[in-house]
């Protein structure tokens, strides 16, 4: 019977102890140990009211991760876009820079924009982004975004 008790008497401890080296992953909190493998990867971001956008985070490494964006920006008319970005730095805040297209199919066919930015990414889903996007023709347009990432 001693023996008994003395092992539900560890099988506890141990199962306690284990929970408690957990904590951060059931709150959310930040932690000093979290990646790009940990942070949360999927996107939905609204920048200026006219970009809006899902993306996709690809970890590389632990401070890497390539950016998969796809959205609409609200113009005359609605036009498609598409962009990879490469994403640095952690655990909450990021330099990004990417190359990315809007096609128009009503006019010209669309045109390339290359990025460049910060963006910051809180652990329990807020996302903002400050960033510009330069086109091929001399034209800069700086972007400030809100999203959720998820």
């Amino acid at each position: 019977m001693k023996k008994m008790l003395a092992f539900i008497f560890m099988l506890t401890f141990s199962i306690s102890s284990y929970s408690q080296t957990n904590q951060n992953e059931v709150t959310g909190n930040a932690t000093e140990g979290e990646n790009m493998y940990t942070i949360r990867r999927n996107a939905v971001c609204s920048e200026d009211l006219l970009l809006y956008s899902y993306e996709r985070l690809l970890p590389v490494s632990e401070k890497t991760a390539v950016a998969l964006k796809a959205g609409f920006m609200i113009w005359d008319p609605v036009l498609p876009l598409a962009e990879a970005a490469l994403v640095t730095g952690g655990p909450k805040n990021f330099f990004e820079m990417g190359v990315g297209g809007i096609v128009d199919i009503f006019d010209d066919g669309g045109f390339l924009t290359f990025r460049t930015g910060y963006r910051y990414q809180a652990p329990k889903g807020f996302l903002f982004k400050v960033s510009a996007i330069y086109s091929p023709d001399n034209f800069l347009l700086p972007l400030v975004g809100v999203g959720y990432s998820f």
